[in-house]
């Protein structure tokens, strides 16, 4: 992709995802903080599958990619078992993107050997496999959606806004049509509202190079750790 006028590289992206999915879990956790703290986060995983989706054809090893997203989902599901024996509460939470976008990378690797092998059908299962299992991760089914179209309308700015915005209203609009059920029970259509950060994505890496993609391999267990310690704390 081109530089745009005004665009942003990965790390401003990642940046910005990270601040507002702080807000989004401060939310999650504190109930008493604003929900809008919540419409804020629905653009964060869209950031972050965009970005994974960018980094499967830049990396190195793809293999390695999907170990690296597994492992660190494994690293956090234990994690975050551990920390809720240690300091069991009544909230109920399952937050680990890794899995979603682990299996997103893998789902795409499955795709690209299908484009290269001269029985296609061969691979057909091992798609089917992956997407099942997708479902049954944190981001189900937008995860499904996202990581394929980001993966198929690559550098095709047009058709990507046209599925990511389908993909992204779809499943509220079969719903009840009601200020209620839009604005309290089911926000997440407000993802649409990512489109304009991945519309302005310029294709540069940006500061901090190659060492900053741990950076989010970090944070984001760390904050939710943090963020559940402080809500187990306020409860008493």
């Amino acid at each position: 992709m081109g530089k745009r006028p005004y665009s942003l590289n990965s790390f401003q992206l990642k940046t910005i995802a990270s601040a507002l999915m702080v807000l989004d879990h401060l939310r999650q956790f504190i109930p008493a903080m604003p929900l809008w703290f919540r419409y804020l986060g629905r653009v964060v995983a869209p950031v972050f599958f965009f970005l994974t989706v960018e980094g499967f054809f830049h990396t190195r090893s793809r293999p390695k990619y999907v170990a690296r997203l597994l492992g660190a989902g494994i690293i956090m599901a234990v994690g975050s078992g551990i920390l809720k024996h240690l300091f069991p509460t009544d909230i109920t939470w399952h937050n680990n993107i890794f899995f979603s976008l682990g299996l997103g990378v893998a789902l795409m690797s499955a795709c690209e050997q299908v484009r290269e092998t001269e029985n296609p059908l061969l691979g057909v299962p091992h798609i089917l496999i992956l997407s099942i299992a997708m479902l049954f991760t944190e981001a189900s089914i937008y995860g499904l959606m996202m990581s394929l179209t980001f993966y198929l309308f690559r550098g095709k700015s047009g058709l990507l806004a046209l599925f990511y915005t389908i993909g992204s209203l779809m499943p509220s609009l079969l719903g009840p049509l009601t200020l209620q059920q839009l604005f309290i029970h089911d926000y997440q259509w407000m993802m649409v509202f990512a489109l304009p950060f991945f519309l302005a994505y310029n294709g540069e890496l940006g500061r901090g190079g190659p060492s900053a993609k741990w950076f989010f391999y970090v944070f984001y267990p760390a904050h939710l750790w943090i963020i559940y310690l402080i809500s187990y704390k306020a409860s008493f």
